[in-house]
């Protein structure tokens, strides 16, 4: 973000660590005036306050049907049609002051982009770290404020951290990967930006047309720092120890992605490779992956494409038999318009499927990627040897259950 600021065309609040996020929160309004069912959700003391900031909740879990009469609402205009005049009128006052605006810059989840891509155009920048420093880093910054953050709890092991971290790594790459050939997306690896500013500032010019001030000094923060100078903090890992079983897991669950990005693995211990089953091409073949008849998987380049059919579309891993003990949580990778919820079920070697052994997960039907998680450890029949998984893919409780969804990988995370 300062590296974008010094381009005086690119307008946001400079203000450390530039985390105003008025786009989003317009997107964000837009969408809810879209699904006007949601705001029966609202806490009303939350609207009613003006103390109150925000949208006044979560949405409803897995079992809420969606309104099935949506001509009982008031007429409204379309999502894009919101976005683009509520973004007209905050962009007005600052084309006033300086007619020379012409890019603005926010720090975005990873939904937002696919959503605008619709109705406004934009550009996105991939940020990337190593995930070891990024592991030293963040437990250093705990320890330097004194309070936990980047949403490690009280409990959590250095394992658990690792954990969460790795998953929010999976987050963001699997969003890069799938816009890599983009023309309007841009990779910017942390490691570039510390040791290479001026071929990072080239980069941001030849894809978006900013023009960085790549030999300006950034203003060091020492509240947020965790090294004395900005170069320590590359190859961290490689001077400051990491328990070798961290070190183990994360180099183990995320070998693929490091790899892609040219993190080099440790040379003391070779990488314990993750229970993957990837649905790209070139993984798993989809022709020996017994489902359901509520819909088919087709095979894509990254992904395969779930059309489903019915209510019930489900299909069986194929996984060899593992103990539970082994295995914490079930990562999905998935994309997709359609769908409620995701359900995991489990069989032991002598048992059946049952819905004794079953974890259902809510999903936001979405265009951007996300890694849903399964915490088969908190579940009483999650025990034992594990013979077969069965994943209900896209299932919802609104008919007519037909659409297409994406699904690029399963992991079985110790």
């Amino acid at each position: 973000m300062w590296l974008l600021g010094t381009d005086p065309r690119v307008k946001f609040d400079r203000e450390f660590p530039y985390e105003n996020r008025y786009l989003t929160y317009f997107v964000k309004f837009a969408w809810l005036l879209q699904n006007p069912d949601l705001l029966q959700f609202f806490n009303p003391q939350q609207l009613y306050e003006p103390e109150y900031l925000g949208f006044g909740g979560y949405r409803p879990g897995a079992d809420y049907v969606q309104a099935s009469s949506p001509h009982v609402y008031l007429p409204r205009e379309p999502k894009g049609s919101w976005i683009r005049s509520l973004w007209a009128k905050f962009c007005a006052p600052i084309l006033r002051q300086d007619p020379d605006s012409s890019f603005y810059s926010e720090k975005a989840p990873l939904w937002l982009a696919p959503v605008l891509r619709e109705c406004l155009p934009c550009f996105t920048v991939y940020n990337l770290r190593d995930p070891r420093d990024l592991f030293l880093s963040t437990n250093a910054f705990m320890k330097k404020r004194r309070e936990l953050g980047f949403a490690r709890s009280s409990g959590d092991s250095d394992r658990d951290h690792a954990r969460r971290l790795a998953q929010a790594f999976l987050n963001t790459f699997d969003n890069y990967y799938v816009d890599r050939d983009r023309s309007d997306t841009l990779l910017l690896k942390y490691e570039d930006y510390i040791l290479d500013r001026e071929s990072v500032a080239e980069k941001l010019h030849r894809v978006i047309g900013v023009n960085p001030g790549s030999d300006a000094d950034e203003p060091y923060v020492g509240s947020h720092a965790t090294t004395p100078d900005p170069r320590q903090s590359v190859n961290r890992w490689t001077r400051e120890p990491i328990v070798p079983e961290t070190l183990l897991f994360l180099e183990g669950i995320l070998q693929e992605e490091m790899t892609a990005l040219g993190y080099v693995p440790s040379l003391s211990m070779p990488a314990s490779p993750s229970r993957t089953i990837s649905f790209a091409k070139g993984g798993v073949s989809l022709r020996k992956i017994d489902h359901s008849s509520d819909g088919i998987l087709e095979q894509a380049a990254d992904w395969a494409v779930a059309q489903v059919g019915g209510p019930d579309f489900h299909i069986f891993l194929p996984v060899e038999p593992f103990e539970a003990a082994e295995v914490k949580e079930v990562w999905v990778s998935i994309s997709g318009q359609i769908g409620d919820f995701f359900s995991l079920y489990w069989c032991r070697r002598d048992a059946r499927f049952s819905e004794n052994a079953r974890i259902d997960v809510p999903y936001t039907p979405s265009r951007h990627w996300s890694v849903l998680t399964v915490p088969v450890h908190v579940h009483p029949e999650w025990k034992g040897t594990i013979k077969s998984l069965r994943l209900d893919l896209f299932n919802s409780h609104l008919r007519p259950h037909k659409g297409i969804g994406r699904l690029r990988w399963v992991r079985l995370v110790g």
